[in-house]
């Protein structure tokens, strides 16, 4: 993994990997979710260790559950490898998004230059 210290006038670039169940929650009695539990948390324990981890949590759409993995990745290539390592994908789905995350005080002017992902 490359050095993610975003430039002077450049946004952070973080991955989203929002997580779908396939499931209808009508349907949903929780155990195949819950089998997976333990794999998830070595997953997102290997993230953290690879420096790739932001943070992640769980929550839901309108009628399935869901989550959020947000990644450190040089690429989207890899960031789609480690979203596709998410057990959870077995009983869902995974969708990548680039999210170039601005952390500073609003009300300084700035000029910010596109990095490769948002231009």
């Amino acid at each position: 993994m490359t050095d993610q210290t975003p430039a002077e006038n450049h946004l952070t670039e973080v991955w989203a990997s929002l997580w779908r169940s396939n499931i209808h929650e009508s349907e949903d009695d929780q155990s195949e979710f819950q089998a997976r539990i333990p794999r998830m948390m070595a997953w997102l324990r290997e993230l953290k260790e690879r420096g790739s981890l932001v943070a992640c949590g769980g929550g839901a759409w309108e009628e399935h559950a869901g989550g959020l993995t947000l990644l450190r990745a040089a690429s989207y290539e890899e960031a789609k490898e480690m979203s596709d390592g998410n057990p959870m994908n077995e009983i869902g789905t995974s969708e990548l998004m680039v999210w170039d995350v601005y952390f500073a005080a609003l009300d300084v002017p700035r000029t910010f230059e596109p990095t490769a992902a948002s231009a």
